[in-house]
């Protein structure tokens, strides 16, 4: 019996905003991000043989020298069978506001990081217009709710990892957002996923900036 590892590992595009009509001093004071980190991925989680488990590890390198505030977070899997990755963790590689940053892994270890429950969703059935039979199971950011069919509930609350702002240092080595899912059903099939994710961006000087990231996101430094 062996725990089959995978990796996938994301590099997110970047998308400024056209400002230019907003003096650069005033944009300082504005809530408004320099711009946007987007991952957007299809992948494959690899197939899990008889008497295996599965761990499935997703790290998102976000750019560095912004403070990153996450925006949402959108994570499906779909297959002609039953999808047996259960529910994962979301995990924030928190630093100080501004610094000073750790510059190794060794420093700041992933069980040092601030974690969130990913949780599972009920199955959706779907036949489209082709009579393509298939299965789609989403993850949600809340709290198992196992009284429901369901399986999951979210809400806004202030312990919520859209309220958290990741501080990324140029010199820090690691993953600044990972997420993990477990498959302990032997003989599961090779699964396609989907990942979307949107970062708001703030250049330094704007997250220092008194009246950056007002209500309802505000920081406080």
């Amino acid at each position: 019996m062996a725990d089959v590892v995978q990796v996938e590992t994301f590099a997110p595009s970047l998308f400024p905003f056209n400002q230019a009509a907003v003096k650069y001093a005033m944009r300082d004071t504005l809530a408004i991000p320099w711009g946007q980190a987007i991952v957007n991925e299809a992948f494959e989680a690899n197939a899990i043989g008889a008497g295996d488990t599965g761990t499935l590890a997703l790290d998102i390198n976000l750019p560095p020298n912004y403070c990153c505030l996450l925006r949402s977070i959108h994570l499906s899997a779909r297959d002609t069978s039953v999808v047996n990755w259960k529910g994962g963790t979301l995990g924030f590689a928190y630093q100080q506001p501004g610094g000073p940053y750790k510059d190794s892994m060794a420093a700041l270890p992933e069980s040092d990081f601030l974690w969130w429950i990913f949780a599972e969703s009920a199955t959706i059935f779907i036949r489209d217009r082709s009579s393509q039979q298939y299965i789609t199971t989403q993850w949600s950011l809340g709290e198992v709710n196992t009284t429901l069919d369901s399986g999951s509930r979210s809400g806004p609350g202030a312990d919520n990892p859209m309220n958290v702002p990741l501080w990324i240092s140029p010199n820090y080595p690691g993953s600044d957002v990972v997420i993990y899912f477990e498959n302990d059903s032997a003989s599961s099939g090779a699964v396609d996923f989907r990942l979307n994710a949107v970062f708001d961006l703030y250049d330094q000087q704007q997250a220092y900036a008194p009246e950056v990231m007002a209500s309802p996101r505000r920081l406080a430094t």
